[in-house]
């Protein structure tokens, strides 16, 4: 403890970027749960539509995430190195493959979303519902995947709170609108994802302002500057960044199976898991701002060919994860009723939203550590197909098979099948701090 507080060169840098990284976490998780919130006085059908059509936006933005997150590991590296122009051509690789999953996640939602609702509900009302919902989010797509690429290389480069403050702004102007379309215009859902759409709009515009009013130096002279590659970069940005974003697919891929499995537990068991989980992206902000603050700082110190402040930044960084988690779990756990109490779903879907919110407060810390270990460590270090592993065998091999067996084949009450499912976070703790303790993964990849 007197080692962690002790380094002030350390607590310094980590707490000036992760506290713009969790407030833009927090934000970005009142802009996903604003819609959910917002229907909510719809009824229980309207709040599940909306929940269940964001699983599509869920996955698509994990693979964005992914994207991003592998193009991070590059342009920290180079950023710690003093090469703006590494920078530069890794943003547009990672602009190029996100704009093409944003076209090809649009495209589902014009073309088959019908089909897309009728994985996650058998009833008729929330899936024309959802239908209404994924033909207008549709459009969002294309946005989002350019501001999470661009925010991740403003992060990357120590420039944290612009992301932060427009995020913000995006909130603010969700809120408007959503009470516009939804309430003044009586739209519904479809006001909802209206609003969403416009606030996305109003995000990037004032994004891409700034960037050139602050001359920060993403912003390159010639768009030829985003495309110089070579056939030794490409190689070796494939080597390391096709494991992350095959993680994040096929890890997203595994908890909207999830979803798929709580269908069998009936509406309200699946407006109450959209509430539960709605909570707890609220409430991991703590850990995954440590975590990506902990992977630039990481990547900076390693692309400045100091391996040994690496590891010891990375041991420090989990440390703070701990004592972090620890409070935002004490204090989830007793604001929870106070919370549930804001979703207009009825008692039995409280009650169960409620037990599930205390899952969620015990397995917080542990939830938290996974990701530092295999986001911000091991990732940054380029130890990206451990993470491939880890993550895939537990949602596939515990998670999935957890949720299928709880709620269609034991018919259990939706809490208990939450807590089954939860268990896998407990199985890749295991493995990802065995890893981490190695010390093998801090590499420098430019």
């Amino acid at each position: 403890m007197k080692k962690l507080f002790g380094d002030k060169v350390f607590l310094r840098n980590i707490t000036g970027l992760a506290i713009p990284i969790m407030l833009n976490e927090l934000i970005n998780s009142l802009i996903n749960i604003m819609d959910t919130f917002m229907t909510g006085k719809l009824g229980a059908a309207s709040v599940t539509a909306v929940g269940l059509s964001n699983q599509v936006f869920f996955l698509f933005v994990l693979i964005c995430f992914g994207v991003s997150s592998g193009a991070s590991i590059f342009m920290g590296q180079y950023w710690g190195s003093g090469d703006i122009k590494g920078v530069r051509k890794v943003l547009g690789i990672g602009l190029i493959i996100s704009e093409l999953a944003a076209f090809v996640f649009f495209m589902g939602t014009r073309v088959f979303p019908q089909t897309i609702m009728h994985i996650y509900s058998r009833d008729n009302q929330v899936i024309e519902l959802g239908m209404g919902y994924l033909k207008i989010i549709g459009f969002s797509y294309f946005i989002t995947a350019f501001t999470t690429t661009v925010n991740a290389s403003l992060k990357a480069i120590g420039e944290a709170k612009q992301p932060m403050f427009t995020t913000l702004l995006s909130l603010l102007s969700n809120i408007v609108f959503n009470s516009i379309f939804i309430f003044g215009m009586h739209m519904g859902v479809r006001g909802a994802a209206l609003g969403t759409l416009c606030a996305r709009f109003i995000e990037v515009t004032v994004q891409l302002t700034l960037i050139v009013i602050r001359k920060i130096p993403v912003l390159a002279p010639r768009i030829s500057d985003y495309v110089k590659w070579d056939r030794k970069f490409l190689s070796k940005y494939a080597i390391v960044a096709t494991p992350v974003l095959f993680n994040e697919f096929i890890w997203a891929l595994g908890t909207t199976i999830y979803n798929i499995a709580y269908k069998y537990s009936g509406t309200q068991s699946q407006a109450a898991v959209q509430v539960a989980g709605s909570v707890q992206n609220l409430f991991v902000v703590s850990g995954f701002g440590i975590g990506a603050a902990c992977g630039i700082i990481i990547s900076n110190t390693l692309g400045a060919g100091d391996n040994e402040r690496a590891i010891d930044y990375a041991f420090k960084s989990t440390g703070l994860t701990v004592i972090f988690s620890v409070i935002s779990g004490i204090i989830l756990a007793l604001l929870a009723p106070f919370i549930i109490s804001f979703f207009d779903i009825d008692e039995m879907g409280q009650k169960y939203a409620l037990y599930m919110v205390y899952i969620v407060a015990v397995g917080l810390t542990v939830k938290n550590l996974n990701y530092i270990n295999i986001v911000g460590i091991l990732r940054n270090g380029g130890d990206t197909l451990f993470g491939l592993i880890t993550d895939t065998a537990s949602v596939w091999l515990i998670g999935v098979p957890m949720a299928f067996l709880g709620s269609k084949i034991l018919g259990l009450p939706i809490y208990i099948t939450y807590a089954m499912v939860y268990s896998e976070e407990f199985f890749k703790l295991i493995f990802s701090e065995a890893r981490v303790m190695k010390k093998k993964w801090a590499n420098t990849v430019i």
